[in-house]
């Protein structure tokens, strides 16, 4: 058991690390986008909560956006994406490579950056 916990905590910081040295960049469609709260907690019952965009994809799934994000900006980012349209995210390569397993397990794909298509 402590066997796969190492290997899952490892894996997901190992993962978090090579997504942050290897940004790759990606155009999706957005279908939707939300501000939202999101939260992370320990085994120990210990977390934090941050602000966050939910967004939903055609081609590439669910996103998060949470770089920038404030409980003041939150909407109007939401707004801006939501608009629809092609829009271009900046992702970890990792992470969207393996985006259909993350979804799977309730991880979000995080993404970096974004811009409006011409």
């Amino acid at each position: 058991m402590a066997l796969i916990t190492v290997l899952v905590l490892g894996g997901s910081y190992a993962l978090h690390a090579y997504d942050r040295s290897h940004v790759i960049s990606v155009a999706c469609t957005v279908t939707a986008a939300e501000g939202d709260v999101g939260s992370s907690s320990s085994g120990k019952g210990i977390g934090s909560s941050f602000e966050q965009v939910e967004i939903s994809t055609k081609e590439c799934g669910p996103l998060v956006l949470r770089r920038g994000v404030t409980a003041e900006n939150k909407d109007a980012i939401a707004a801006r994406l939501d608009a629809g349209g092609r829009t271009r995210f900046e992702i970890g390569a990792a992470s969207f490579r393996f985006r259909e397993v993350l979804v799977s397990v309730r991880e979000r794909v995080v993404v970096f950056g974004f811009s409006e298509q011409p």
